[in-house]
């Protein structure tokens, strides 16, 4: 990972980060609050050793010889056999082991001097267990140490040569260390659970490693806004938020498709649900009726259909009653929420949604709208979980292929594109939705890519302004009749707020 991808991390992750070094702080304030207060009181030692003779070597010697005994004292402080010797010191009459689970030993670096701290709940218990300390500790090394012949002295003696002395303050719990030690963590667990979260993920986050995945035209990449889904038509109502400037990014790179046909037919469809391909077709709809062409939205997902809830439009007559001959086409096409832009609502839910858009009648339908519109964008179902979205995908003269970043597994747009191309689909333009990469959210949308075999975006030239559409006959389409009287040719009858 490289130092972009690491800061892309912790920035996609912060809420974690955040949470995991919250839980630190709350951990630690709950053992400041339950922890006993203790106090520590010290006694400091120095070993030395028996010279026979005033000599420098003997001297060395003996100063080695001190040093590597003061190693092994350091485990006589904290032994059960002082712990005895303390408590027949004090009269006490408590576990030996407990009086040496309170002591604590330690040397200072190069010297022959030996501190042993002992901490208590009663700073008087523990100067008291200190000094007899100093006055046992020696009396017990001067026993070990004593050499065979009695007469001799012993060959290493311990000389207290400071305290016991008692800290006023008490050494736990230090709130603000221990605060702090819980938010340093805290916060090394929020990253080791985002790293890990990351490694283990397998979905698609970035352009670069979708280019990997689907090797096809990106359209353009939309940043994660959390408003969308109170607001799906973000470019109508928020036409000046950074999702609605890549929304006409993604309308702009989508011009550039080469097609024979001077009208086109496109398949909006996703890997599996939830991918946001009808948000992307709604706003697409609206980007492309607004540079001046007469567009249609066809709500092909017959199973669970959003385009006309996201346009404010009613689906109780569409597309499912001209496929069955039950309603002519423009006694159902409704007006859209802005000029040149109409619906063909999925109409009422079929048995048998598959065989409906594979039958002739779609085909035959699809043909005649060419010639009326200048785009017609299908929402379609996506492509695993039913066969309906490949159906609609080959009617189609091209597909909008939807990727969500972060949500789809990498298996499964590999899948969805092996069946696009095996299918034989192969005008397909990616747009990568609800990326938390700002780079990508907010300006790799200006750019029309054609993965190289690195998997890097080549940038499009500057796109040329589309032509005004050739005057022509104004075809006038109906809309459903409003109950008790004829159908309106100039006003629509089906009318509705966003929901």
């Amino acid at each position: 990972m490289t130092a972009r991808d690491h800061l892309n991390l912790l920035t996609q992750q912060w809420r974690v980060i955040v949470a995991a070094g919250l839980l630190g702080i709350v951990v630690a304030g709950i053992l400041v609050l339950v922890a006993p207060v203790k106090y520590a009181a010290s006694v400091t030692l120095y070993i030395s050793t028996q010279q026979t003779n005033s000599s420098s070597t003997d001297a060395y010697q003996g100063s080695l010889l001190s040093q590597d005994r003061v190693k092994s004292y350091t485990e006589l402080l904290s032994s059960y056999r002082l712990g005895q010797e303390v408590a027949t010191d004090l009269g006490l009459r408590e576990d030996p082991q407990a009086i040496a689970d309170e002591v604590s030993a330690s040397v200072t670096p190069n010297t022959v001097l030996l501190t042993a701290e002992v901490t208590d709940v009663s700073p008087e218990r523990a100067e008291a267990i200190a000094g007899a300390i100093g006055r046992r500790f020696p009396a017990l090394i001067a026993q070990l140490e004593k050499p065979a012949n009695s007469a001799l002295p012993p060959s290493v003696t311990a000389t207290v040569v400071q305290g016991p002395l008692l800290d006023p303050s008490a050494v736990s719990p230090r709130p603000l260390v221990d605060l702090g030690i819980g938010l340093g963590a805290g916060l090394l667990l929020g990253i080791a659970i985002a790293v890990l979260r990351r490694t283990l993920d397998r979905s698609v986050r970035s352009t670069e490693q979708l280019a990997t995945v689907v090797p096809k035209p990106l359209l353009g990449t939309l940043a994660d806004d959390r408003t969308v889904e109170s607001v799906p038509l973000f470019l109508r109502d928020r036409p000046s938020s950074p999702i609605a400037e890549s929304m006409r990014a993604v309308r702009t790179n989508f011009d550039m498709f080469d097609f024979d046909r001077a009208t086109t037919v496109f398949a909006v469809t996703s890997s599996v649900e939830d991918e946001g391909k009808s948000t992307v077709l709604v706003n697409l709809a609206l980007a492309q009726a607004g540079a001046g062409r007469r567009v249609l939205v066809i709500e092909g997902d017959l199973r669970k259909p959003r385009a006309a809830q996201y346009l404010g439009l009613s689906e109780d007559a569409g597309l499912t009653q001209v496929l069955t001959g039950k309603a002519d086409v423009d006694d159902v096409l409704q007006q859209g929420p802005v000029p040149g832009l109409h619906l063909l609502a999925s109409g009422p839910r079929p048995p048998n949604p598959c065989e409906m858009i594979e039958s002739a009648q779609m085909a035959e339908l699809l043909a005649g709208l060419r010639e009326r519109y200048d785009l017609v964008l299908i929402d379609a179902p996506p492509l695993l979980p039913v066969a309906d979205g490949l159906a609609l995908a080959r009617l189609a003269d091209g597909v909008v292929f939807t990727v969500r970043a972060g949500f789809t597994n990498t298996a499964l747009v590999r899948r969805a594109h092996e069946m696009l191309e095996t299918a034989g689909v192969t005008h397909v333009g990616v747009v990568l939705n609800r990326t938390k990469d700002r780079t990508d959210g907010y300006y790799a949308g200006y750019y029309y890519a054609e993965p190289d075999r690195r998997g890097r975006a080549t940038p499009a030239p500057a796109p040329t302004p589309a032509p005004a559409p050739t005057p022509g006959p104004r075809q006038e389409f109906a809309a459903v009749p409003a109950p008790g009287g004829e159908p309106d040719r100039t006003t629509p009858a089906v009318t509705g707020r966003h929901r």
